[in-house]
């Protein structure tokens, strides 16, 4: 005859073992953005975000390799034009043209970061990140410095 055997102490045990992990994470909890700064050089984040010179100098590095790494590349001007607006495209060799780099995002956190920023497609004032679209310079969630607000007026179409 078969004799069953008693699950009640490995159902419990198994509950145990899977409730473990609830609870308080050993790892950090990602903590939310601090203040976005626009700038538009080293010079520019260093007098207006409370981090040093040499920091934003390698923070807007960075962003610089990313534009190098995902800014579209076009072989003829026009289309660069056609894509990004008049006058808004840089040569960066022979027949290979893409959106010129205008101002960074710093974003404050326990380790800052930057992000390359271009012209509005639209001529309207302000920049365009790759990640979030268009970033007005009277949006509540940005710090356009004196420097960045000039440029991002600078192409705006007069209406």
């Amino acid at each position: 005859m078969l004799r069953f055997v008693n699950c009640r102490p490995i159902v419990v045990l198994a509950a145990c073992v899977a409730l473990a992990g609830c609870g308080k994470s050993a790892t950090k909890e990602a903590k939310p953005a601090g203040p976005k700064y626009i700038v538009v050089s080293a010079a520019d984040c260093a007098d207006n975000t409370g981090l040093d010179y040499e920091k934003c100098l390698t923070l807007i590095e960075g962003a610089i390799k990313e534009h190098d790494r995902s800014a579209s590349i076009y072989t003829k001007l026009t289309e660069c034009e056609k894509a990004e607006g008049s006058d808004r495209c840089d040569r960066i060799r022979e027949k290979a043209y893409r959106a010129r780099l205008t101002a960074f995002q710093i974003t404050m956190t326990d380790n800052p970061s930057a992000a390359p920023l271009y012209f509005n497609k639209d001529d309207k004032p302000g920049f365009r990140s790759a990640s979030i679209g268009d970033i007005s310079p009277d949006a509540d969630s940005f710090t356009f410095t004196k420097r960045a607000s000039d440029a991002a007026h600078l192409h705006a179409k007069k209406s």
